[in-house]
């Protein structure tokens, strides 16, 4: 009988002109609409990749919208245009309502993840290797990069330097417009420190150029390390260890102990349909030995790379998978309705900071707010510089 209905299912399937999985993945609408990286990012990619299998398996689309920064991405998911984001740590940025999503007309997004990228990327301090530079306790007095506008990379650089015991006062700060000036002032010798990833392709041109390129490393091994750790994670909560082989100056001979967080992440909204997250989830999972080659870094949403204790809480289509599959834990769940009560605690102090009617100083009135309402309810702020 059960064979008969599936043939049933195919015929039927066939005669409306749809994939004969379709039927597993009902709750996937006909079109999907994502914001993502630009084209030529591996978010953008990605993405793309989905969207083809999704259409071919099941006859869903998705309709990329890319976004030029992190503000852009979001602002579709927020207004409704956009169903998903797939986004980078921005979109934990939007959850706390801090960085660009500290004005009035942002505050704290009722963020969800489905799922993320997971160990795709590390990001750390890159130093000219003629510096001598090894470790981050040697950069006291030390020349280090500050990228105006990239809020995200310049807490790296804060929660480094926490895991030394250091901060931008005991260092000497050079500005840079973009990474593309900040990696011709390490060149030129106008600077001997900067952040970024080590996968991104122009780091190649340090590690080609005469000085060499060095990255700082960052154990986590003793109690010492573990110790510094928790000072970098005071400043950014998701910058978790890392050790990376792939990259500028790296490799399976030459790791570098260092740290990294999820890129991309897809996230949607905490009113977004709970059987269509289930169903994306699903396909997403059950399709990824042929995702993972589509696209660059598509290897990381593995569901055994997942960080299910992490910074933002997980959609409840989401968890419902995730508990079928059995790698989801009652630490887990529990974890996750932490997540979900600071956000609550977010948005209420987010709506008595717009009832203060502060105007002139609102940015650092939030800031403050925020702290103080996260600290009496039992959380850490972070983002401690």
């Amino acid at each position: 009988m059960r064979t008969r209905l599936r043939s049933f299912v195919g015929a039927l399937a066939l005669t409306l002109g749809l994939p004969a999985a379709a039927s597993e993945h009902s709750d996937l609408p006909r079109v999907m609409v994502w914001t993502a990286y630009g084209t030529g990012a591996a978010g953008y990619a990605q993405a793309a990749a989905l969207g083809g299998m999704l259409k071919h398996e099941v006859g869903s689309n998705i309709r990329i919208l890319p976004g030029r920064n992190d503000v852009s991405r979001m602002i579709p998911l927020k207004t409704g245009r956009a169903d998903y984001c797939l986004c980078g740590i921005a979109s934990y940025f939007g959850q706390e309502g801090i960085f660009l999503f500290n004005k009035p007309d942002w505050g704290p997004q009722p963020i969800r993840m489905v799922l993320a990228s997971q160990g795709t990327q590390s990001f750390g301090l890159a130093a000219a290797a003629d510096t001598g530079l090894t470790l981050p306790s040697e950069l006291r007095n030390q020349r280090i990069i500050f990228i105006r506008g990239a809020d995200s990379i310049n807490m790296i650089t804060s929660a480094i330097l926490a895991y030394a015991g250091l901060s931008w006062q005991d260092v000497r700060r050079v500005d840079a417009a973009g990474t593309n000036e900040a990696i011709e002032m390490l060149i030129n010798g106008h600077a001997d420190v900067m952040p970024m990833s080590t996968r991104t392709p122009l780091m190649e041109r340090i590690a080609a150029s005469p000085r060499g390129i060095s990255w700082l490393h960052m154990p986590n091994e003793t109690e010492t390390d573990k110790a510094a750790w928790a000072r970098a994670q005071q400043v950014i909560p998701y910058y978790t260890p890392q050790i990376e082989t792939r990259g500028a100056g790296v490799s399976e001979a030459n790791p570098w102990h260092g740290g990294g967080y999820a890129l991309p992440i897809l996230v949607t909204n905490a009113s977004r349909n709970a059987n269509e997250i289930y169903a994306l989830t699903k396909f997403i999972d059950q399709h990824y030995d042929h995702f993972k080659d589509l696209a660059p870094g598509a290897e990381g949403w593995a569901l055994d790379r997942q960080v299910f204790d992490w910074v933002m809480p997980y959609h409840e289509g989401a968890v419902r998978y995730f508990r079928e599959a059995g790698v989801w834990s009652d630490e887990y769940e529990a974890h996750n309705q932490s997540l979900l009560r600071r956000q609550e605690i977010l948005m209420a102090a987010w709506q008595e900071q717009l009832a203060a009617g502060e105007t002139e100083n609102f940015q650092m009135s939030w800031m403050q707010r925020r702290a103080k309402a996260l600290t009496e309810a039992g959380f850490d702020p972070g983002f401690r510089r």
